[in-house]
């Protein structure tokens, strides 16, 4: 490892490090957005990529710091703001690796220097070298190394943060953030080798023999199944590996049966409905009457959908289909080991119809502003995001 540390007033770390943002396409225009921000988003951004290793632990815990600074960027944080976050952040970060000596990472053999993190600096490396080699075409290249058959298990992995890193990449339109976003997938151990191994993820996105069924339909047997197998839920954010290939034999069977065609209707739809759905698991598991239950693990089922359609954007439509059935998949085997929870509904939102949510968006209230400002001074490196 390395120590690295650059004063606050050094903003030849941007250069240092080739981080640039533009103002994410998806975001929101708020109060507070300006020049000023912009810069010291980038700095710290910069200076998170030249300092910090992408795990802060060596169990495999996610460097969460450029995703709460670029949500809280984009909320409208002041530059103050962003540095207190950093500040807060980097005591507990494990300092970014030396490039180690005698790897040479080539579209030959880097599959040989998969889930080692000491190989992570030498992968940013020949990503960045990757990416500014494709000028403009580069979200392109980048996504076809996301989507590499040898490469996207593992981007499935870890609780979707290789996916989450890979979305502010290209929602930031960073070329260094979309790099480290490559090299953290690389760097990763298959949470689900089986599910999403090329023939049984090549199965579960053909066209279902049986009866297609809804999310909410799915949700309703999969936990049938799971009772039957005495499998019990679990606040605790991870489980034995022992339970694992029963999780990823049930998201197989039916992720199949949430059929989507690769067209624009309908894989908008599918996403609708996704979204909806991993929304009403996390926000419906507390029993009337009994402490609030926010479970870490599925939560990550929410904050990873938002990013599907900045990387579809990017897609063409097949691929779009099969990032969905991938996030849906990824789903349910994380819903199935944790014990797929009861979901406690009012009637009003438990239709299995869940695809219907709506495209609108309304006008931002002022109560809008109130969530952000509680979102931005928040110091949990989830909420914000």
């Amino acid at each position: 490892m390395v120590e690295h540390t650059h004063d606050n007033a050094d903003y030849s770390v941007i250069d240092q490090a080739g981080m640039s943002l533009n103002h994410a396409p998806s975001g929101l225009y708020l109060p507070g957005i300006d020049s000023t921000t912009h810069r010291e988003a980038v700095r710290l951004c910069a200076r998170d990529y030249l300092e910090h290793h992408v795990f802060f632990n060596n169990r495999g815990f996610h460097n969460h710091l450029n995703h709460q600074l670029l949500a809280v960027f984009t909320l409208g944080a002041p530059a103050a703001r962003l540095q207190e976050i950093f500040d807060l952040n980097k005591s507990m970060q494990r300092p970014s690796y030396s490039l180690e000596s005698g790897v040479d990472i080539t579209d030959e053999n880097f599959a040989q220097y998969f889930s080692d993190e000491r190989h992570y600096p030498n992968f940013v490396k020949f990503f960045q070298h990757k990416l500014e080699a494709a000028g403009d075409g580069w979200k392109t290249v980048a996504c076809d190394y996301f989507f590499h058959p040898q490469v996207f298990p593992l981007g499935m992995s870890g609780l979707f943060h290789p996916l989450i890193q890979f979305g502010y990449g290209l929602e930031f339109e960073s070329q260094a953030i979309t790099a480290t976003a490559l090299a953290q997938t690389c760097v990763h151990s298959p949470s689900y080798k089986k599910l999403f191994s090329e023939e049984a993820f090549a199965d579960i996105c053909s066209p279902p023999a049986s009866s297609q069924l809804s999310l909410m339909q799915i949700l309703k047997q999969i936990r049938q199944d799971q009772q039957k197998s005495g499998l019990d839920f679990t606040s605790e954010p991870y489980r034995h590996n022992g339970i694992t290939a029963f999780a990823e034999e049930l998201a197989a069977t039916y992720a199949k049966m949430w059929s989507l065609s690769p067209t624009k209707e309908s894989i908008g739809a599918k996403y609708r409905e996704l979204l909806s759905t991993v929304a009403l698991i996390y926000g419906s598991l507390t029993r009337p009457g009994y402490q609030v239950v926010l479970h870490f693990v599925l939560m990550h089922c929410l904050t990873s959908a938002y990013f599907l359609p900045i990387i579809a954007d990017c897609l063409p439509l097949e691929k779009q289909a099969k990032a969905l059935k991938a996030h849906c998949a990824a789903t349910l085997a994380t819903f199935v080991v944790h014990g797929c929870p009861d979901l406690y509904v009012t009637p009003e939102i438990s239709s299995t119809d869940t695809h219907a949510a709506s495209d609108s968006q309304g006008n931002i209230s002022n109560q809008w502003l109130d969530v952000f400002s509680k979102a931005i001074a928040n110091n949990d490196m989830h909420v914000s995001k």
